[in-house]
């Protein structure tokens, strides 16, 4: 084999290599995208989850609440309409305020 024979197929592999180098960064930025539109996928859903679970538990929880806070005043309205009234010595007293007795 002379000088340019060998010259002539160092440079076929030359550029063999690097077709099959940019068929290699082709495939790795394929399967990048792929798996960083998988994970990106996975972490949405699990997201989504995650917040409809917080979601359900906050509105139980609030119903939970408004339930107790009506239920308590509901009995504290019971209890000062059960107070007894004396209209008289609340007349006697409005008549102080506004006498300035």
């Amino acid at each position: 084999m002379d000088g340019q024979d060998v010259i002539g197929h160092l440079m076929s592999v030359e550029r063999e290599a690097t077709s099959l180098l940019a068929d290699a960064q082709n495939e790795a930025d394929r399967r990048k995208a792929a798996a960083t539109d998988e994970s990106s996928k996975k972490y949405k859903e699990a997201w989504e989850s995650l917040v409809g679970e917080l979601e359900s538990g906050l509105e139980a929880e609030k119903r939970k609440i408004d339930e107790r806070r009506e239920r308590e005043m509901a009995e504290y309205q019971k209890r000062i309409e059960a107070l007894p009234r004396d209209e008289a010595s609340f007349g006697v007293y409005l008549d102080s305020v506004f006498s300035g007795r």
